[in-house]
């Protein structure tokens, strides 16, 4: 898996993560964490990611989050606190 490997170079992780979210939610057209934000707002992850959930809980952890700044971090981390999740958001930094 690309996620995986040690040689991987973005620009940032916050492209990783929002290439997870694009690819988990079958989007045609880019989009980020903010609206996905937006969406779970009017729906749930079950609705919005469907038979992609479990591939969302298996990517997230690839996403290197001490390497996110960190008021970046606190926006993403109200989504998962807002659904009820942020233990699991928590466990996958260091």
């Amino acid at each position: 898996m690309v996620l995986q490997h040690q040689d991987l170079t973005v620009t940032s992780e916050e492209r990783v993560l929002n290439a997870i979210f694009m690819w988990c939610m079958r989007d045609k057209e880019l989009c980020g964490w903010e609206v996905v934000a937006e969406l779970l707002a009017l729906s749930t992850p079950d609705l919005l990611f469907r038979d992609r959930l479990q591939s969302l809980n298996n990517l997230l952890p690839f996403v290197r989050f001490p390497l996110i700044p960190y008021d970046l971090l606190k926006k993403v981390s109200k989504l998962w606190l807002w659904k009820g999740q942020l233990d699991n958001l928590l466990r996958m930094v260091p």
